[in-house]
This record gives structure tokens, sequence and C-alpha cells, in this order.
């Protein structure tokens, strides 16, 4: 099974059903704010205190047609990236 991406600068108007967002390793989703509503970040904000922050990849409901997935990144270091 092969899956696209695209990816896009900005955000639609209109509210996509499913979305997945990259956040750094402690899941801050500060950054985030603008591609999301400010009800949601809350939210989410509030749900990510409460989880297991060790899995890479948190998934959360925020309605029953609406979810999104938060993956977490780990850091490049500046010496690796010097080596690439």
């Amino acid at each position: 099974m092969s899956v696209t991406i695209n990816y896009k600068n900005n955000s639609s108007k209109i509210n996509s059903s499913n979305l997945i967002m990259f956040s750094d390793e402690n899941f801050n989703i500060s950054p985030l704010k603008k591609h999301i509503s400010s009800t949601d970040h809350n939210f989410l904000k509030d749900l990510i205190k409460m989880m297991d922050i060790k899995k890479k990849i948190l998934s959360f409901d925020i309605s029953s047609k609406r979810k999104l997935i938060l993956v977490s990144l780990k850091k490049i270091s500046k010496i690796l990236m010097s080596k690439i």
C-alpha cells in the first residue's frame, strides 16, 4: 500500500477530518497553535498532560468525525546536520 503526502504551508479554512502533526520529543504543541483552533489546542494540551509521553505517536479523537495524530520527532544535533 502506498501513501501520498502533500505538504501545505497554510491551513485551509475547511476543517479536515483527520490531521497528522509533528512535534518535538516532549510533545510541545505551541507551534501548532496556528494550525488548529484554540479550543482544540487547549483540549490537546490538557490531554497530553495526562498521557504517557514516552510513546512516539499519540492519537486523539477530537470528535466522532475528527482525529488528530501527533508524532514525536527528536531534534537532530548540529554535529550530525553538518555531516549531511
